[in-house]
């Protein structure tokens, strides 16, 4: 670790105390984390000032442009690295945005982190360390790791992409999967759009299937409309029921330009068209998740309408 390392502290588990847990102020976490660091490590840590700490499952896409521009005015002023710590809800979802915000910038590192317990003793007033916590390993992993170019979580042992992560476990400190390794060369792009001064009231829909009759799936649909775009979680490999209805619907979505997005509800295989039950879908305007979980998905759409993107090639090529 150096001290080029900047620190965000957003909440979640990794700094919650009490019962039940909620997330302690950055005012009172972060002496905490400091005496620890200053303790167990030879360096310290250098914070970025952040005015949203709360737990993940709260985040909301104003939050995500928050910590993105948070992180592009440092990165705007010279600093280079970078760790996040926030909650493990969001925690994909927040990580496939700034990967897809971040990508291809070979002179940054991020690494998004955070644990299933938390780092103090819950019901200490002390702010006693828990040492059997998983916060302290994951937060060592992520600034061992700091060298590393491009855009990380690190969390449980491993670091992913943070593209393409998915959050598993709801209790086990292994909580998460992810791709591994990158194709993409290494690249540097000259400007950083700014999204300080954008709407960034959106809407993305997910329709999580179930075996109900397909008169449900074209009602979702229809319903719809009103979104920037949609994730629809199929069965199998992007499999769902098929009816004039659905066809329309989908129909309906494509003339209004609401991209749809086939994902699997399975953690691993992703989809493909090797099914009708499936193959369907892409001939009314579907577009092909591939291998992206839904945070994965959720994270690159909502980068594309935030930098008005969105569209079929813009999605295959990004």
């Amino acid at each position: 670790m150096t001290t080029s390392t900047h620190l965000i502290y957003a909440g979640g588990t990794f700094g919650s105390h009490g019962v039940p847990l909620s997330p302690l102020s950055a005012e009172v976490f972060l002496p905490v984390l400091t005496k620890l660091v200053n303790q167990r490590c030879a360096g310290t840590l250098t914070y970025l000032d952040n005015s949203i700490v709360k737990d993940s499952s709260a985040l909301t896409p104003n939050d995500f442009v928050h910590f993105y521009t948070l992180i592009r005015h440092a990165y705007e002023q010279g600093k280079k690295r970078f760790v996040l710590i926030t909650g493990t809800d969001s925690l994909s979802f927040l990580a496939s945005f700034l990967a897809n915000a971040f990508d291809g910038f070979a002179n940054l590192s991020l690494i998004i982190t955070g644990s299933m317990s938390p780092l103090l003793v819950s019901d200490n007033p002390d702010f006693t360390i828990n040492d059997d916590s998983d916060a302290w390993q994951n937060l060592t992993l992520a600034l061992n790791n700091i060298h590393q170019h491009g855009v990380f979580v690190a969390f449980g042992g491993q670091v992913f992409l943070a593209n393409n992560t998915q959050k598993i476990h709801s209790q086990d400190s292994e909580a998460f999967v992810g791709d591994t390794t990158s194709t993409k060369p290494p690249k540097h792009l000259p400007v950083l759009p700014n999204l300080d001064n954008l709407n960034s009231d959106i809407t993305i829909k997910s329709i999580y299937l179930l075996p109900n009759q397909t008169a449900q799936l074209a009602d979702e649909l229809t319903q719809a409309q009103h979104a920037q775009a949609v994730i629809l979680i199929a069965f199998g490999a992007g499999n769902l029921p098929k009816s004039d209805e659905c066809v329309l619907a989908l129909q309906a979505l494509h003339q209004q330009k609401i991209p749809v997005v086939c994902t699997s509800m399975c953690a691993f295989g992703g989809v493909n068209a090797n099914y009708e039950a499936g193959a369907w879908q892409y001939k009314h305007g579907v577009w092909s998740g591939e291998n992206l979980s839904v945070a994965g998905i959720y994270g690159k759409l909502l980068w594309l309408i935030l930098t008005g993107r969105l569209t079929l090639d813009e999605w295959v090529k990004s």
